[in-house]
């Protein structure tokens, strides 16, 4: 399965949904320093780059993701190991959003395609009663893109997930992070919980979204301290006391 995020997020927070406009920029973001915490997880995922790293070489606090597997791209069976393995295309979308001014404005549909998006252009009319002009671009990416989009809109520089921290072929190595994913979401600063079916139309309900039917959701939210939980155009804090 692949998903949508738009770059221009509603956002819940403090118990109140602001509505009136589409935000670019979310109005709550992680701190810029956060304090290492006593324990790290093996490896982390470095924004800036998506690499993966020596948790215990850095130096700051880190967050973690909690999403739905069958969400990250196409999950088959290899008949010859009798495991699951997941197969991206890049066909996950990020759409944002540029302003543009009135003498800028295209008055028809263009689209241009290049390699790995296309770009449309086109005039649309937001916030009440006043009207903003903007392009709208879709890009097509893989699934590591998505989460990068996400985190650096949110500030966040590390970032723990399953996929690229744990060496999905070590047995050995998958039991030994396993033993440690309570500790690695108690002590992780906020946890990204990634709700692609959760919109702006479509509220939060456990009963309808993905994630909720997951194995390891409940000891994720449970364990962890923060929550973010993002959706494809909108995103709610979990946790609004600090």
């Amino acid at each position: 399965m692949y998903i949508t995020y738009e770059t221009a997020q509603y956002s819940s927070l403090n118990g109140q949904r602001y509505t009136s406009a589409k935000r670019v920029k979310p109005l709550r973001i992680i701190p810029n320093d956060l304090p290492k915490t006593d324990f790290m997880p093996t490896k982390l995922v470095r924004i800036s780059d998506m690499k993966v790293v020596d948790g215990s070489q850095v130096n700051e606090g880190y967050c973690a993701l909690s999403y739905s597997w069958n969400q990250s791209g196409d999950i088959l069976l290899d008949e010859k190991t009798g495991k699951y393995k997941r197969i991206d295309e890049g066909k996950h979308n990020i759409i944002s959003y540029d302003d543009i001014y009135p003498d800028m404005i295209i008055p028809f549909y263009e689209a241009v395609y290049t390699d790995d998006s296309i770009k449309i252009y086109q005039v649309l009319e937001i916030m009440d009663d006043n009207n903003y002009y903007f392009t709208k671009t879709v890009q097509y990416v893989k699934f590591e893109d998505i989460i990068q989009q996400i985190c650096q809109q949110f500030n966040i520089k590390y970032i723990w997930y399953d996929q690229l921290c744990i060496n999905q072929d070590n047995n050995e190595e998958k039991q030994h992070e396993i033993r440690n994913m309570h500790r690695i979401y108690e002590n992780a600063y906020c946890t990204v919980a990634l709700v692609p079916e959760y919109s702006f139309e479509e509220r939060l309900r456990a009963n309808k979204q993905q994630y909720f039917k997951r194995l390891w959701t409940l000891e994720e939210v449970v364990k962890s301290k923060r929550l973010i939980f993002v959706g494809r155009d909108e995103h709610r804090w979990g946790d609004t006391s600090y």
